[in-house]
Parts: structure tokens; sequence; C-alpha cells
């Protein structure tokens, strides 16, 4: 399982043996059901949490009740809210599991002895916070500028995986459309 979290570290930032001992020891495994909460909107957020395996859900709960998808979390991804985390304020989103998942999870005070005793580590949380952003503005832009077929095409293109994985009502919320339009573009272009 470990091993699994190595592979994805040294992608970005090459460890010793001893720099991954020490790394490895802050973690803890945490195991979730389906429809289990990683974290409940009002909740602060206590983890950074890495999916070995699995599938978890980011969706945000409006007044009406309504969910709005933000992202999805599978394996080798990290889940859970940064502001929250960092600042210690409520969550503005709920993240759930949509299959069993399991996660190596790290809280702050032990994140903080991570920096210190293997500061390549810093360096990776940092470039994976910076590749986290720009995928993010990436995707307003594109939610913001180009139609919903488009969108749902690329969605395809870049997660081929997740499609059987995952429901076509959370597809259609993580593109800000509704399930019945997806249902459209799909009978439309049978090849999505």
């Amino acid at each position: 399982m470990f091993d699994v979290l190595r592979n994805h570290i040294e992608k970005k930032v090459s460890l010793t043996d001893d720099e991954f001992a020490q790394a490895s020891a802050l973690f803890t495994i945490r195991k979730l059901k389906k429809k289990q909460f990683l974290l409940q909107q009002g909740d602060v957020c206590r983890y950074e949490s890495f999916v070995v395996t699995g599938c978890l859900k980011s969706y945000h709960t409006d007044d009406q009740g309504v969910d709005h998808v933000l992202r999805f979390s599978v394996e080798y991804h990290w889940a859970g809210d940064l502001d929250s985390f960092i600042n210690k304020t409520p969550s503005s989103f709920n993240i759930e599991a949509m299959e069993p998942v399991t996660l190596l999870v790290i809280d702050e005070p032990s994140l903080d002895q991570l920096y210190q005793c293997v500061p390549k580590l810093e360096t990776f949380f940092r470039l994976l916070n910076q590749n986290a952003l720009i995928a993010t503005s990436q995707r307003v832009i594109k939610n913001l500028s180009i139609p919903a077929s488009e969108r749902y095409h690329l969605f395809l293109q870049a997660n081929p995986h997740l499609v059987q994985r995952i429901p076509l009502k959370d597809i259609a919320s993580y593109l800000g459309i509704t399930p019945v339009f997806l249902s459209k573009l799909r009978r439309e272009k049978p090849g999505f």
C-alpha cells in the first residue's frame, strides 16, 4: 500500500529509503465503505488524504438541496479541502466514497513534522497544489467558454476509466448540466 504512495511521490521528487520510511510512518491507513463520508459540509477538514484504492466525489449541497460535484478522486489522487485544512474553517463541501475506499491520511501536525524531517516533501506538496490550482482554473474556463457537448467529450477523453465507475447524474453535475441533457447528448452522439 505504501509503495503506491512512494511511486506517486517519486514522480515529482526522489526519496531515499530512509526518507520514505520517515514519511510513511506519519501516515495512517483509513478505509471507507461506499456512501461513507471522509468529510461533511460544515466540518473542519483534519486530513490530507491519498487515495490508494476506490473513488471519492467532492460536492457542495446548496440551500435547495441540490448537489454540485466539484471533483472525483480516484487512485493516485488526493482528497481534502485545503482551505478548511489550512484555515481551520468549516468545509463548504462533502467528500463521499462512491465505492469502498482505502486511504493514507496525514493530519496537520504530522504534515508539519514531515516537512521538517523530509524537506523534499514540502516541494512535493507545493507542486501538487500548484497543479491542482492550474487544473481547477482550466476547468472553470472550459465550463464558461465551451459547449456542454464538448465538455462531455473532453471528460470522456481524459477519464475513460471513470465512466463505468461514476453514475451519469454525478458526471452531469460535474459538467454543470442536467442528467436529462446528458442523456440527450448521449442519444444524439452514440459514440459518447
